[in-house]
């Protein structure tokens, strides 16, 4: 056998192995979802007979519903206003010229390595004064200023990649900063903001700390705050959480099954230019 065919062999080898070291928590995680109540505990060993039992009881006897609408309400909220306000600071940094701008865009990338725990007090104080606890609204804010920052230096790199010289043709071709921006320079940069889009979109999805700070109201739960709540002090709904993680799992899954191309070409454009 030639040396390369081995190499090869042992490529795909390992590419198995760690495929299968990836998926297998979500592998168990959905056949204990399918397990009746009384196979739950039985460790690694599959289902004798499938069941629905969890997800009925998830979906009949909790406010799953509710949290997955408020969940959905806050990540494309975030996600839409970060790629908005992200793509037109990415496109002044790199495509303006002004004073102070390279200062500007180290400041935001410094703004991002904060971690977010820093600002929780600060942050639920201003949403108190501004009496937006307990609100989707107040939410949204704060994770607006959290995803903004890293989308905004992640699309700057993107946009360094895009030639200068496409944005003057088209101004000389009549179009302004706007239309050049939307007719030329979007198409190009769409990998990019796509990336930024699916990181917004998980960040926010997953999103547990700042809920659980501002948000006492069981009608404004995420996802994340309401199945945490399937854990009592003296009990735990077992069934449901594990059907409820497969629900909460899915909108990711798919995200990345249609987008896993754009997101790979995007992230690696803004790591090699930012």
């Amino acid at each position: 056998m030639k040396p390369k065919t081995v190499q090869q062999i042992v490529f795909v080898l390992g590419l198995l192995v760690v495929t299968a070291g990836v998926t297998s928590p979500f592998c168990w995680l959905l056949f204990c979802s399918l397990k009746p109540k009384a196979q739950l505990f039985t460790g690694l060993a599959l289902p004798t007979n499938l069941t629905l039992e969890n997800y009925i009881a998830l979906f009949a006897h909790t406010e799953v519903v509710r949290f997955l609408s408020n969940s959905t309400t806050v990540a494309v909220v975030v996600t839409t206003v970060t790629v908005f306000i992200a793509t037109l600071g990415a496109y002044s940094l790199v495509f303006f010229r002004y004073s102070g701008r390279e200062l500007i865009g180290r400041f935001i990338l410094l703004t991002y390595m904060f971690p977010g725990v820093v600002i929780i007090v600060p942050s639920y104080n201003i949403m108190s004064f501004l009496h937006l606890t307990n609100n989707l609204l107040g939410v949204m804010l704060v994770e607006l200023v959290l995803t903004i920052p890293f989308a905004v230096w992640m699309l700057r790199g993107f946009f360094m990649e895009i030639p200068r010289e496409l944005e003057e043709a088209a101004i000389i071709d009549g179009c302004s900063k706007m239309q050049a921006l939307r007719h030329v320079l979007l198409p190009l940069a769409l990998p990019g903001i796509v990336a930024v889009a699916v990181f917004a979109f998980i960040f926010s999805w997953n999103e547990y700390l700042f809920p659980l700070v501002l948000i006492n109201d069981e009608n404004v739960k995420t996802l994340p705050l309401g199945v945490a709540g399937f854990m009592g002090h003296l009990y735990v709904e077992w069934g449901p959480l594990l059907a409820s993680a497969v629900v909460s799992t899915i909108p990711i899954l798919i995200l990345f099954t249609f987008l896993q191309r754009f997101l790979i070409k995007g992230i690696m454009a803004g790591a090699v230019k930012g």
